[in-house]
């Protein structure tokens, strides 16, 4: 397994990978992102859709981004592969993360945001590694914990791209999120290359 603490977060490259992921497929990837902002702003209205709902979602929209980072054919229906090969575990992986941090925020508020960024690989580990809702949640919060203050400045970043694509009516979230989420597979992909799961 490859020393985690020992590579750092490349920010700049980060950013510069995901807009060139974005720019290959900017139809399909605004087109999936606007489905899950639809279907996310509807859902939020009835009481816990949302919370089922939002993980097969994301991890459907990474789907996208990962196949397109790699190469790989990809088509509007990939959106869905979060619903049809990682249901379970996603939205698992969704109520007790949002329950944890919730709670860590109730008590002290500092553990809920530690929780809510150390989450941050949790969708991807499920989907790259195969893994189940806790191993991957756990396998995310190791290794982004090894790189927090990186990861803090990346995610900070991200929710200043996210707020200023919000602005004009909320069109730039189209391009903002899946332009966050292909530089967020950037570092995931970066920092896990060539690890074994982190289980210990």
């Amino acid at each position: 397994m490859r020393d985690t603490e020992s590579a750092g977060i490349d920010i700049g490259a980060a950013m510069a990978e995901g807009w060139a992921i974005y720019k290959r497929e900017p139809l399909l990837l605004s087109s999936a992102t606007l489905l899950l902002l639809v279907i996310n702003t509807i859902a939020t209205n009835i009481p816990f859709l949302n919370m089922v709902l939002y993980g097969p979602m994301l991890t459907g929209l990474y789907i996208l981004v990962m196949r397109v980072a790699r190469g790989e054919r990809v088509s509007f229906g990939g959106f869905f592969d979060g619903f049809r090969l990682f249901f379970v575990p996603t939205v698992l992986a969704s109520v007790v993360t949002s329950l944890l941090i919730t709670l860590g925020i109730l008590l002290l508020v500092l553990p809920g945001i530690y929780l809510a960024l150390a989450y941050g690989f949790t969708y991807l580990y499920i989907v790259d590694r195969q893994l189940d809702f806790w191993p991957a949640m756990e396998a995310s919060r190791k290794t982004i914990t090894a790189h927090f203050w990186q990861y803090l400045l990346l995610a900070l970043l991200f929710l200043v791209i996210c707020l200023l694509g919000a602005i004009p009516f909320g069109l730039g979230l189209l391009v903002a999120m899946p332009l966050c989420m292909a530089a967020q597979y950037c570092v995931y992909r970066d920092l896990t290359a060539g690890d074994a799961v982190l289980s210990d």
